[in-house]
């Protein structure tokens, strides 16, 4: 796996040489090299729907109207402009809905149930879509493809190096190694030419749902290594013998969407116990499957968008905040601070967050994607809401003249509708 910083180092590198090869540069007198611009700034908010129960994903149409998953009650709903609520599928039952995005005036999203069971009866993953006219079609069943192939088996999770008498001490929860096992919780959905790819965070892996329902794996996220420090064997209730040694967290991907490049950016929310900030965002190449990190350090990103210019913002679920990693960068910076931000979409500019989308019995232990508390008896707070998108020095609030097209499809909602 390539990392992003390597590229970073051979320009600066060849920008060096290109210096050092021009006396009026190293005297001075030659145009001053280009500086990175700052990173872009949170302007007005507002909140554009509210009284959402655990909003963790939704796709906004040209038009205004929200599609949103209201996860731990296994419904979607769509927001009209005018606030007007309008309920799509409605499932029961102990499903869970997430997974949603939009193109052509259709609805994509997933219906599951069953996450950790390991029981192909019992765990069940549902593709499925809804048109202009509110016809609902069931696509696929993700998990099937699991239980079938298994795609992340090829990964190790866990301790490297453990002896019996160090395993001997370690916490119940905590596992020595094992390979990925069977489990399917569908998260996030991104339609492309070839189908919908759908990310599932207990594969642990990338698939593609062709437009035959056919299913194949795109790509199986690395496990992500941590070395135990003394304090995350003592925050973890860990022996000592567990410091210096390695652990192999699962990627749990989360969040997946399409860049400007063509590229796929997944989002992952790595299984990893207390104090492991491994949170990462990978850039796959949707025809080999070749991936590389962008950017590590999230705890709990859980949602993203990729703006036309390359700025990637990520939300970080448990350090309640919205990150941005600048465009060319490897380097998270601030942009904006919030409660428990989900999920993410960018519509020109304008950053869209469910926020607050954990009611009380959440969040989850870090490290796992969001399960099915008990739906609370007060009413639901979660909420979407829009932030302004403000580049300094730049004449439009987006800092591309007030138009965020790039005249490339970095979304799928630009093209529907």
């Amino acid at each position: 796996m390539k990392s992003s910083s390597s590229a970073a180092a051979v320009l600066a590198a060849a920008a060096l040489l290109a210096l050092g090869a021009s006396p009026a540069a190293a005297g001075g007198y030659g145009p001053r090299p280009p500086q990175p611009p700052d990173p872009p700034a949170a302007g007005e908010v507002t909140t554009v729907a509210e009284n959402l129960l655990s909003p963790l994903s939704f796709a906004v149409s040209r038009g205004g109207a929200i599609d949103v998953a209201q996860s731990f009650a296994g419904v979607l709903t769509r927001i009209a402009p005018d606030g007007s609520t309008e309920t799509l599928d409605a499932v029961g039952g102990g499903y869970g809905s997430a997974g949603v995005s939009r193109i052509h005036g259709r609805t994509y999203y997933t219906m599951g149930i069953g996450a950790d069971t390991e029981d192909p009866a019992q765990n069940i993953s549902l593709l499925k879509s809804v048109d202009r006219d509110g016809n609902v079609e069931t696509l696929a069943n993700i998990a099937s493809h699991e239980y079938a192939e298994n795609p992340d088996a090829v990964n190790t999770y866990g301790f490297e190096g453990l002896d019996a008498a160090c395993a001997a001490q370690l916490p119940p929860e905590v596992r020595t190694a094992r390979p990925g096992r069977t489990d399917s919780n569908p998260y996030a959905t991104v339609p492309t030419r070839d189908g919908i790819v759908v990310s599932d965070s207990g594969m642990n892996a990338l698939v593609l749902v062709d437009w035959d329902g056919d299913i194949s794996t795109l790509a199986v996220l690395p496990a992500i290594p941590v070395t135990i420090t003394a304090p995350m064997a003592e925050a973890n209730g860990l022996p000592e013998c567990t410091v210096g040694l390695t652990y192999n967290t699962e990627p749990v991907p989360t969040d997946v969407e399409r860049g400007p490049d063509g590229m796929l950016y997944v989002a992952s929310l790595p299984g990893a116990p207390e104090g492991f900030p491994t949170g990462s965002v990978f850039r796959v190449d949707p025809r080999s499957g070749e991936m590389e990190v962008v950017a590590t350090g999230f705890s709990g990103a859980t949602g993203l968008a990729v703006a036309p210019d390359g700025d990637i913002y990520v939300a970080e679920l448990f350090a309640n905040r919205i990150s941005v990693i600048p465009a060319g960068s490897d380097t998270p910076e601030p942009f904006y601070e919030v409660n428990q931000p989900g999920a993410l979409e960018l519509r020109g500019s304008t950053l869209y967050a469910s926020v607050d989308v954990l009611p009380p019995g959440g969040p989850q232990e870090p490290g796992e994607p969001p399960a099915e508390p008990p739906v609370p008896e007060a009413p639901p707070a979660g909420r979407i809401i829009g932030v302004e998108v403000v580049h300094a020095g730049c004449g439009g609030a987006d800092g591309h003249g007030g138009n965020s097209g790039s005249g490339l499809p970095y979304s799928t909602q630009d093209e529907e509708d």
